[in-house]
């Protein structure tokens, strides 16, 4: 008999389950198996079609759903590039007229407000 502290038990080997993983739960109601809607068709004749236009009105509202995320991607990137562009055409104006010294504080606070509500974005998101 090897030695073995009475305090720490032996762990007991792990079973192998037999059942398979239940699937996550979705918020997509899924259309019946082909046993399961023969039945509801003999209960209620309109209800596979009425299912079916669950199912495909909860899809266009995802890919809706999809472009309007995408349009507001697009439109956060433009007013980046925006304020990019008025900040560079800004420091440029200073520059020629003279009123370097002045602008670099706005210049320079305008460019870190900016790259620092990017970073808040973009680690919001991940």
């Amino acid at each position: 008999m090897p030695d073995q502290d009475p305090v720490t038990p032996t762990p007991a080997p792990a079973a192998a389950s037999a059942a398979p993983a239940a699937p996550a739960p979705s918020a997509m109601p899924s259309f019946p198996h082909a046993d399961e809607a023969s039945k509801w068709k003999d209960i209620e004749p309109d209800h596979l079609a009425w299912r079916r236009a669950l199912v495909e009105r909860q899809l266009r509202q995802e890919r809706l759903d999809q472009w309007t995320g995408y349009g507001f991607r697009l439109l956060e990137y433009a007013i980046v590039v925006g304020f990019g562009v008025a900040f560079v055409w800004l420091g440029f104006y200073a520059v020629d007229h003279k009123a370097s010294g002045q602008a670099a504080p706005l210049i320079g606070g305008g460019m870190a407000g900016l790259v620092s509500a990017v970073l808040a974005v973009r680690n919001r998101r991940n």
